[in-house]
Order: structure tokens, then C-alpha cells, then sequence
């Protein structure tokens, strides 16, 4: 068993159709509070929680258009948040449950993105996609760009 604490490796997050924080490991309360240290030396007036916010919202009203069509297949969508100096990429789950939106989950994972440069766009620049899969573990295709 290993005590040591979390400092590499990816966060996860498990979330409420509220929002509401179920479970958060340490790693993910790591690579945040690194991400707000950063905002704060450099002077990031947008807060950080608003995008990750944003992501649950967008995940929580397509999970909302799935269940009203009978669609219970799993989802993801993609979206990074950061500044200059830290980026952290966002891989955010919609588990739709057949009981309804209440017992729906939304699990988040967290880890360091460091994007490739790209000819006007700067770092600051958010990407946002979905896809989708039919089974648990199976690679899935990009269905759309958001």
C-alpha cells in the first residue's frame, strides 16, 4: 500500500446532476490549487471555477437531451482550462441513468495539458468537444465540435 501522497497522476472528480461534490482525490485538489497559484501571479482576473462550472453545465443539459430521447449510452466531452503557465485538461463523463437525471453521475478527470502551439491561437484559448461511446472501455469517435 502505498501512503504517500498524490503528485502525479490524474484527478477525479464525481459529481451530483447538482454539481454537488461526491468525491474529489487529492491530485485533483493539487493540480487546482497549482492552477489558481498561477492565476494569481500572473494576474487572471476570469475566475477558474467559472470553466469548470461551465463544463458540468454542458455536460448535465446534454445528459438532460439523452434521457428525454431514451439515450442512456455513456458520453465525454473535452475542454481545457488554464493560463500561460498551467493547463489542465478536463475529460468530463455524462453516465445517464435510466431512473432519470437525480441518479445520473458526472465523473470529471484532471490532468496537466500542455497544448501544441498553433498559429493564432493563443494558450488561453479553450477547446470544447464531445463523443460518445456504446460501451464502457471501448475507444469512442469524435462525434461533433462544440
Amino acid at each position: 500500500m502505498n501512503l504517500q501522497p498524490e503528485t502525479t497522476g490524474t484527478g477525479l472528480v464525481v459529481l451530483s446532476p447538482s454539481l454537488q461534490v461526491l468525491h474529489m482525490n487529492r491530485r485533483t485538489m493539487d493540480l487546482l490549487a497549482r492552477l489558481e497559484r498561477a492565476a494569481q501571479r500572473i494576474g487572471t482576473k476570469r475566475p477558474l471555477a467559472a470553466p469548470r462550472h461551465q463544463h458540468g453545465q454542458d455536460i448535465i443539459e446534454t445528459m438532460q437531451e439523452r434521457l428525454v430521447s431514451n439515450n442512456w449510452e455513456q458520453f465525454h466531452r473535452y475542454r481545457t482550462i488554464g493560463n500561460s503557465i498551467h493547463t489542465i485538461l478536463l475529460k468530463g463523463f455524462g453516465l445517464p441513468d435510466r431512473r432519470g437525471l437525480p441518479h445520473s453521475r458526472i465523473v470529471m478527470l484532471l490532468s496537466p495539458h500542455a497544448p501544441a502551439s498553433m498559429p493564432g491561437m493563443s494558450r488561453m484559448d479553450s477547446s470544447d468537444t464531445i463523443a460518445e461511446s456504446g460501451h464502457p472501455g471501448t475507444a469512442s469517435s469524435q462525434a461533433s465540435g462544440i
